[in-house]
């Protein structure tokens, strides 16, 4: 159950060079930002990654919900609460594509949690 969790976090680094050449820079929704913005420290918001996508994973798994429903479901709870933690800016600054890439970025964890799930159930 954790090896899929991790696997679909590990996706996420990948997803990261990409979004960045998408948007020309760094997405809202940076780990390395993140930790700067909530504890000083941009090492933090790697080990927060860490410990939130295997969260995330493992809920996935166990529960069974499907990716193209859980991706979205991240996608929109983390809108509400990141901004709110000040974990990234206010929405009001966040770029038109940013948005909807959140929604990719977060699906694309999702269905790399599924397919490493189904994997190891072989």
């Amino acid at each position: 159950m954790i090896g899929p969790a991790l696997l679909g976090t590990l996706a996420l680094h990948g997803a990261d060079a990409l979004e960045r050449r998408l948007l020309g820079r760094r997405p809202a929704w940076d780990v390395r930002a993140m930790g700067i913005r909530l504890f000083g420290r941009p090492g933090v918001g790697i080990v927060l990654r860490w410990i939130y996508g295997p969260s995330l994973g493992m809920v996935q798994t166990r529960w069974r919900i499907p990716p193209l429903l859980y991706g979205p479901l991240i996608a929109a709870a983390e809108l509400v609460a990141m901004p709110r933690v000040g974990a990234t800016p206010p929405l009001r600054r966040w770029q038109r594509p940013e948005i909807p890439l959140l929604f990719v970025h977060a699906t694309a964890f999702a269905l790399a949690v599924a397919a490493a799930d189904r994997f190891a159930r072989r």
